[in-house]
């Protein structure tokens, strides 16, 4: 067993315990790392806003965490709320009946829906897009589809309420020039789904083809030109050398958007639904979060709803992850 007292002729002279905080520092500061950011302390200071951003946005409000394990009052804060454990997490999945797995199911179907549709759509336009031999044109093209990206969703709620609206809207005066009667669309739920999944796709068109681009920019020109060379046309160019030179992209991009699963744009569904209160298909976990927000309750099912989603998310990154590795391709951990 260790003492910390030695004995010296006799006596016993009690050693001190070494400070680990000042030699960590001390070690620190005469480190090669700290040279480095002395001689470049000029890109340091640049890089400085960006890593305040950072923590103050970003990792600051980890700390917010333990709402979920609290009966939550705005009035007492963090430090003054009675601590519950995991009834918030009990609540929302042992019982049945809360809204939670509405919340749940809404927010998954919304998402797999947008990726069956945008995915391949996106990746198939970005293919096209580089057959378009004139350049001029090809500009043409890339610059319409970025312009709907630099619009507000509110914007596009704007043009979409003049689409569905019931009176005057123009696809209720398509159906009623083929003799079919107006709907109601802001009451019918049951397309909300598709109509959310075409409008994000009619939105990120553009931007999202710039990572395929920007993939289709290192492929060699001779993989084409032996192509043609064995009569092969743009088809089965783009199947054996566009699309299999494009496959780490497409799986990092596929590990995205595995990852957003229970991810949610909500900016874009409020948006949207135009406060419509007859679409609760489209009530997804962030916005029950506002909901708790705004009415001062429930702020603890919220979290852990947060919580939930963070975690399912890590876990599906896990899984697609090693997937995607198991191909041959280079994951993202």
């Amino acid at each position: 067993m260790e003492t910390n007292n030695s004995s010296i002729y006799g006596k016993k002279v009690e050693r001190q315990k070494p400070n680990y905080f000042k030699l960590g520092i001390k070690s620190f500061f005469s480190s090669n790392t700290w040279k480095r950011i002395c001689k470049y302390k000029s890109l340091y200071l640049i890089l400085l806003p960006s890593l305040l951003f950072l923590a103050i946005f970003y990792y600051a409000p980890y700390f917010g965490l333990a709402i979920a394990f609290q009966d939550f009052r705005l009035t007492e804060g963090i430090t003054g709320s009675e601590w519950i454990g995991f009834k918030a997490f009990e609540n929302i999945f042992a019982n049945v009946n809360t809204s939670a797995y509405r919340l749940i199911r809404n927010t998954i179907y919304i998402s797999l829906i947008r990726l069956a549709i945008n995915f391949p759509i996106i990746l198939i336009y970005s293919v096209l897009l580089r057959e378009i031999g004139r350049k001029r044109f090809k500009s043409t093209v890339q610059t319409i589809s970025y312009i709907p990206f630099f619009l507000s969703w509110v914007a596009v709620s704007g043009i979409a309420y003049n689409l569905f609206k019931y009176d005057g809207g123009l696809f209720n005066k398509m159906i009623i020039a083929f003799g079919g009667d107006p709907v109601s669309w802001y009451n019918t739920p049951g397309p909300w789904w598709i109509i959310l999944a075409f409008s994000s796709l009619w939105k990120g068109l553009g931007w999202a083809t710039l990572i395929y681009i920007s993939g289709m920019g290192t492929i060699n020109e001779e993989l084409y030109d032996a192509v043609k060379m064995d009569g092969g046309g743009r088809f089965k160019q783009a199947i054996t050398v566009t699309l299999p030179s494009l496959s780490s992209v497409i799986c990092l991009q596929l590990l995205l958007d595995v990852a957003s699963i229970l991810g949610d744009d909500v900016d874009q569904i409020m948006a949207m639904v135009n406060g419509s209160s007859a679409l609760g298909n489209t009530d997804v976990i962030s916005s029950s979060m506002i909901m708790s927000i705004t009415s001062g309750s429930g702020f603890a099912e919220s979290t852990a709803l947060n919580i939930f989603r963070g975690l399912v998310g890590f876990v599906l990154v896990l899984i697609v992850n090693r997937v995607v590795k198991k191909t041959g391709n280079n994951g993202i951990l």
